[in-house]
């Protein structure tokens, strides 16, 4: 048997619309393409995240009984990329606003993919297992207080079919005091 839950860092300001997509995220990374898992980030134009911070998926396999198999804790680092933003299906930002897009690095793709296989191996062994979900953005918001009250947008893509879902909606202030 196999158990999903969902784990989002900072979940307080998710719109009621993504729900849906939030719940079926887990089963929908199972068989998702990593190379098309994105996050985008619309944000005040005056932000510049810090060179080496980026986004990073966390993915969590807990065995359902302690001690049938080693629990798998991952921390995936995505990578900035300057893909044209209507190309992806976003709609152009306001005034003053930009996208921050974000995707798998070619290592983390990779580690997703074993990850993918791994899961789905426990599920053909009836092993029942908890996978977990997290996305990580807290690094790449400014902590200057300036822009505490800038607001955060974030939209995830896991297949190119499907587009981009907003994933979170809130100020810089929230995420960071979300994100503990």
């Amino acid at each position: 048997m196999l158990i999903v839950t969902g784990l989002l860092h900072a979940c307080g300001g998710i719109p009621l619309t993504s729900l849906p997509k939030l719940i079926s995220l887990q089963n929908d990374l199972l068989v998702a393409e990593p190379a098309e898992f994105m996050l985008a980030i619309e944000t005040d134009n005056r932000l510049v995240p810090p060179e080496d911070a980026t986004p990073t998926l966390i993915l969590k396999i807990d065995p359902a009984e302690p001690g049938t198999f080693q629990p798998v804790d991952k921390q995936l680092p995505m990578q900035f990329t300057t893909a044209a933003v209507g190309i992806l299906g976003l709609a152009p930002p306001p005034p003053g606003r930009k996208w921050l897009i974000y995707i798998l690095n070619q290592s983390s793709q990779a580690e997703l993919k074993a990850l993918q296989h791994r899961f789905n191996n426990l599920n053909k062994d009836k092993r029942a297992a908890t996978l977990s979900v997290g996305i990580a953005q807290d690094g790449i918001a400014a902590k200057d207080p300036a822009f505490a009250g800038t607001q955060w947008n974030s939209w995830l893509q896991l297949t190119r079919k499907d587009g981009f879902f907003e994933l979170w909606s809130g100020t810089i202030a929230d995420l960071l005091e979300q994100s503990g």
